[in-house]
């Protein structure tokens, strides 16, 4: 629900911040103190579209911020958390918006910038503004279908409908790519065999090139490579002065000097070491040398084996195990072609299967919504008629929806539209077409109070709904409005006395005027404030007690009436 909302440059207002609490919140007012302002401040942070008109006079920037409280579970959580964004346990899913001199917009929910477009989708799931106002959610006919559906019971069934439609497209959607694979599939199988043939008689191994490679690179160069081994092996054993030679002359010196200091041991023995070291290499590289031959006849199959490969390479992959990849990926699409035909039958029985189960789902719910469609239809007319719409009609319309596959749609066979006449003699139109603000915030009351526990919606707002009603009709509104608050918490703006004194929480809004600049200005009313705001909207002589006392007696009366309905 909405626990506070602050406003800064919009409109007359320069800067105010008001509370709202659980149950039912009114603001009343002089006409033109901004009461409708703060409606609209609300519906730009809800994600409406900006005008310049909006901003205060002088001023480059326009900010709006509107703190909820959400509870776990709530959809306005999924929606953030989608995006990324999250909210703490305890913690307020806080929108902000602001608005520019040259009608660009920010938007930002729980200090993260985010878009119009997710403002709008979280005000779905937080607030309801009835009156005047554009894009109120019950105006959408696809919220009368849910609404019906809540009423008749059948809210689970049409959720489970929907799944099970999509269940039933998806399944449409693979056997349309079964049939195209199937279609494909001779000339595809071909050329997947083709490649598999190509790559296998290869008999291409993992780390073969590699090894090619270094071989090829040793034939190549075997002049080079004999030369230096020779020159090598000469220096350390063969030729005059040969290393090792030299090596076993110091050694003998070293020995001689050690015979005599025994400190020298450790050097004698390193010396021995090396020229033991040196042994080994030299008689390496001696039997290296004796097996160093150039095979021309086996450089030739080197390198006819890796232009093989390279072709290979060329054609499936950047390298061998590239090439051996592709291999697998051919041998899997063969493998599922092969299977195809066969899961072409499958989905042809799922599909089968799944389409019965749906039109089976449909009919059940047509026939439920038929016979709640009525029953809604007087409910609701009941209540509109006792909101000073005494010749009102009201029609709760199922048609059957556009055919679809098979008949079939997304929601059932079925288009339900809420229409009313608000005056005798005038023909049944959408709701979205009643021109009146007072008289569609009414019907809108009545819907809500009939559909209270179906609609999950937690603040509503009403703007209007006291247009056009005097005090005996006054007082029925002010009753739906806190019958209406028992399950949502409740916004009303109004003039009427007989409804604001049902208010759980009272705001009155003013207009002044400081240094040639008008300001509005909010105040919470308690008390004997509460009586003083209500005798100024009975509009008696200001100097007489009798609209004091018909104020009090009104609080009075509301309270009492509050609570028999809170406890009948």
């Amino acid at each position: 629900m909405l626990r506070e909302l602050t406003i800064k440059n919009v409109a007359v207002i320069e800067e105010l911040a008001v509370t709202f609490v659980p149950g039912l919140n009114v603001l009343t007012g002089e006409t033109g103190a901004g009461k409708s302002i703060l409606i609209d401040a609300l519906q730009l942070v809800l994600g409406a579209r900006g005008s310049e008109t909006l901003l205060r006079s002088g001023a480059e920037e326009a900010t709006v911020e509107a703190a909820f409280e959400a509870g776990r579970g709530s959809r306005a959580l999924d929606i953030l958390e989608a995006e990324g964004i999250g909210v703490e346990p305890g913690e307020f899913l806080v929108l902000r918006r602001q608005l520019f001199r040259d009608g660009r917009t920010k938007a930002y929910a729980s200090g993260r910038l985010t878009s119009a477009t997710t403002l709008r989708a979280l005000a779905e799931c937080l607030v309801d503004i009835h009156g005047q106002h554009p894009g109120q959610p019950l105006l959408d006919p696809r919220r009368h279908r849910e609404l019906l559906d809540a009423y008749a019971g059948t809210s689970e069934d049409a959720r489970a409908y929907r799944e099970r439609f999509v269940q039933w497209q998806t399944l449409r959607r693979e056997r349309e790519a079964l049939l195209l694979a199937e279609r494909e599939r001779a000339q595809r199988q071909d050329l997947l065999e083709f490649q598999r043939r190509e790559i296998e008689a290869a008999r291409l191994t993992a780390g073969e090139e590699e090894t090619l490679a270094a071989e090829q690179a040793i034939l190549n160069n075997h002049e080079r490579l004999f030369s230096a081994v020779e020159q090598a092996y000469l220096a350390l054993e063969e030729s005059d002065g040969a290393i090792l030679e030299r090596l076993a002359a110091i050694a003998a010196r070293v020995r001689e000097a050690a015979s005599i200091d025994q400190r020298l041991r450790e050097v004698l023995e390193a010396l021995e070491t090396g020229g033991v070291h040196v042994g080994e290499a030299a008689r390496g590289l001696r039997d290296y040398r004796g097996r160093i031959e150039f095979d021309p006849e086996r450089l030739n199959v080197i390198e006819t084996r890796l232009h093989e490969i390279g072709k290979l390479k060329r054609k499936y992959g950047g390298s061998a195990a590239e090439v051996l990849d592709h291999l697998e990926r051919v041998r899997q699409d063969l493998a599922g072609l092969e299977r195809s035909g066969a899961r072409l039958a499958e989905v042809d029985t799922a599909l089968a299967e799944t389409q019965r189960d749906l039109t089976g789902r449909a009919g059940r719910l047509s026939v439920a919504r038929g016979r709640a469609a009525p029953k809604l239809q007087e409910a609701i007319l009941a209540e509109i008629r006792e909101l000073g719409m005494a010749r009102a009609a009201f029609e709760v319309r199922v048609t059957s929806a556009p055919p679809g596959e098979a008949g079939l749609g997304p929601h059932g066979k079925d288009e339900v539209e809420f229409l009313i006449s608000p005056n005798p003699g005038e023909e049944l139109k959408p709701l979205h077409k009643i021109g009146s603000g007072g008289e569609l915030s009414r019907t809108m009351l009545a819907i809500r109070v009939i559909l209270a526990a179906a609609d999950q919606t937690p603040t509503l707002v009403f703007d209007e709904v006291d247009a056009g009603i005097g005090g005996g009709t006054a007082e029925i509104v002010g009753r739906k409005l806190v019958a209406a608050s028992r399950q949502h918490q409740v916004l009303c703006v109004t003039h009427l006395p007989q409804i604001a004194c049902f208010a759980d929480h009272h705001v009155t809004v003013a207009k002044r005027t400081m240094r040639d600049r008008t300001q509005t200005t909010v105040q919470p009313l308690e008390g004997a404030e509460r009586a003083q705001e209500l005798a100024r909207m009975l509009g008696g002589p200001s100097r007489s007690t009798t609209p004091l006392l018909h104020a009090t007696e009104l609080l009075e009366a509301a309270t009492r009436l509050k609570k028999r309905m809170k406890n009948p």
